[in-house]
């Protein structure tokens, strides 16, 4: 594509507010966050609709460079190529793109106001637990999810057939020190606030793993721990994920 062509699509498209994509041979010098320079080669540039610029090189899932939303960007004619440059006083970040060759272009007006669904995260896995309680044991009975207490959010909270308060604290990931360090708090403050003896308030951590000094102090401090994986309702290609049907 001839530098010129490329120069009116894109000042077009910037008017017009679209998404755009380009492929080019460029050099940039970036000052900001640090001092960068990147000599010439073929990226892939993507200026969004709200003036996110992302720097691409071949390979590779991160930017090399970027530039924060709110940018202005503007492009210039020097001599025999083009100077993009881009600067955001918020952030004071600027970047000078000099643009040698244009391999392809293409913009486009998008419209997409959706949020991305989030499932298997902690709040997944507390109301599983709360509708199926027989993943923590056949005695526990839930009484709520997310308790609310001014020392934080109890994940799922309940008693079992002997009448002693039941908390679990759940994780996605593998459970850690800090992570039983929590549910201990929780387990101390409830048995001050109800006045009642720490024997009769247990702790359960519900999480895929945990650490093996995080077992052994969940075990020192007389916790427990259930092996419970987040429900992963979204998952497409794991035939051997089991749903909640199965419990």
């Amino acid at each position: 594509m001839e530098l010129v062509e490329f120069k009116v699509k894109f000042q077009e498209s910037i008017a017009r507010n679209e998404s755009i994509v380009f492929f080019c041979s460029c050099e940039i010098a970036y000052s900001g966050r640090a001092e960068a320079f990147l000599a010439r080669g073929d990226r892939i540039i993507v200026v969004k609709a709200d003036n996110t610029l992302l720097i691409h090189q071949p390979e590779g899932g991160n930017p090399i460079n970027y530039m924060r939303p709110g940018s202005k960007i503007e492009l210039q004619q020097l001599d025999s190529h083009l100077l993009l440059k881009a600067q955001n006083l918020d952030s004071k970040d600027y970047i000078d793109m000099q643009i040698f060759r244009v391999y392809s272009f293409m913009s486009h007006k998008l419209e997409d106001g959706i949020k991305q669904e989030l499932a298997g995260n902690e709040k997944d896995m507390s109301d599983m637990i709360k509708d199926h309680p027989e993943i923590i044991s056949p005695e526990f009975k839930p009484l709520s999810r997310e308790e609310h207490t001014k020392f934080g959010f109890i994940d799922v909270f309940g008693h079992d057939k002997k009448g002693n308060i039941v908390i679990v604290e759940c994780k996605r990931y593998t459970a850690s020190l800090q992570c039983v360090t929590q549910l201990r708090r929780y387990v101390e403050k409830i048995s001050e606030l109800k006045g009642l003896p720490l024997e009769r308030v247990k702790g359960i951590m519900a999480s895929p793993s945990i650490s093996t000094n995080a077992l052994d102090m969940l075990k020192k401090w007389g916790f427990e721990w259930k092996q419970v994986n987040p429900p992963k309702r979204l998952e497409r290609y794991n035939r051997d994920q089991k749903t909640l049907s199965v419990f």
